[in-house]
């Protein structure tokens, strides 16, 4: 008897298993690879990688389009289904964003993930679906995770008075920046942006029927010396400078100084690099170095690849990143450095 139950439990192990990885296949064969084309309502579509997309962008409702990894670029985007942005992602319009249609009873959002961003030049439309609160149940919200940016360059107009329109769902003691660089508007009475403290609102025009709710906010005509606290690192204070989005990611951890080394040099530079003429103790002048380089007009060209994801995704330049490599980013347009498991835009940083 004690063998028959260890028997079946194998059994069971197996055929769990087995059913475990038929989902799987089954989860993965349903996500149809995004390539630019239109979409019909019930389906899930994934982006891998990058892509740019020239035409307007229509996501129906009861469909997903999920960026797993890369860049979306596109002119307007209309999200009546889900547009969820994953870890490390982000997605950058020229166009306008709108979330939801009007009275349509039919819920919408946008999703951030952890570090991912939303950046675009023209205007948020976040429509109401319950008619002013006419047929209740139903929402239009952008979703938010840890450290994740929604920077608009547009203006932003939330219409909904019975709920908030952007919501926290990343770590609890983390937070999310949305950003607004020309004016607000809301639907008044009870319109609030959001009930969350981990959202941090910066509101660098005007605000016109849109309370703050419980959100960490800044605003109206915000400055970085009305709101030291909460202004973000890498958030230009000119309301024409849009693309913040991936240097504010990069300092959203904040930075360190500190002071150089003191005492006797463990050893000196023996091989040197120059196009002046060398003097006679360079480069074993210089301490603690193996190799110098020197120029007065002359700059160093290291590797510069199209992109690499903060976390690394499938479809980066970089294939199998090694600790301690640097390349120039010429989409984020920095330089930057894998610490073993994210890269990182040089910054004012301690790199440890």
């Amino acid at each position: 008897m004690y063998m028959d139950r260890l028997f079946f439990l194998n059994i069971n192990k197996k055929f769990i298993f087995l059913l475990m990885f038929a989902f799987s296949a089954f989860a993965n064969a349903q996500c149809i690879p995004y390539t630019g084309q239109a979409m019909t309502g019930g389906n899930t579509y994934c982006l891998s990688g990058n892509l740019s997309v020239s035409t307007n962008i229509s996501i129906p409702n009861g469909t997903t389009l999920m960026i797993r990894s890369g860049q979306l670029q596109s002119n307007s985007i209309q999200v009546d289904g889900i547009l969820e942005i994953g870890d490390g992602a982000s997605v950058q319009s020229t166009g306008t964003v709108k979330v939801g249609t009007f009275g349509s009873q039919k819920n919408s959002k946008i999703k951030l993930g952890t570090k991912s961003f939303l950046s675009l030049v023209g205007s948020v439309i976040q429509e109401d679906p319950t008619f002013g609160g006419f047929y209740p149940g139903t929402t239009s919200v952008i979703e938010m995770g840890t450290n994740s940016v929604v920077e608009i360059c547009g203006t932003f107009t939330q219409q909904s008075t019975t709920y908030p329109s952007v919501e926290y769902m990343g770590t609890p003691t983390g937070k999310a920046y949305c950003i607004a660089k020309a004016d607000v508007s809301g639907g008044g009475g009870a319109s609030i942006i959001s009930d969350d403290a981990q959202i941090v609102t910066i509101a660098m025009g005007s605000v016109i029927g849109l309370g703050m709710g419980n959100s960490s906010f800044c605003g109206p005509n915000a400055t970085k010396a009305m709101c030291p606290a909460l202004w973000p690192e890498g958030l230009s204070e000119d309301k024409a400078s849009c693309g913040n989005a991936p240097i504010i990611i990069d300092d959203i951890d904040g930075f360190c100084t500190k002071p150089g080394a003191s005492g006797t040099p463990d050893g000196y530079t023996r091989f040197g690099i120059t196009v002046q003429q060398k003097s006679g103790a360079w480069p074993e002048n210089i301490p603690n170095g193996f190799l110098a380089m020197e120029s007065k007009n002359k700059g160093f060209v290291i590797t510069r690849v199209q992109h690499v994801s903060q976390v690394p995704q499938s479809g980066d330049a970089i294939a199998e990143p090694k600790e301690g490599m640097l390349l120039y980013d010429i989409q984020d347009k920095c330089v930057k450095l894998y610490n073993g498991t994210e890269w990182k835009c040089i910054q004012k940083s301690c790199n440890d």
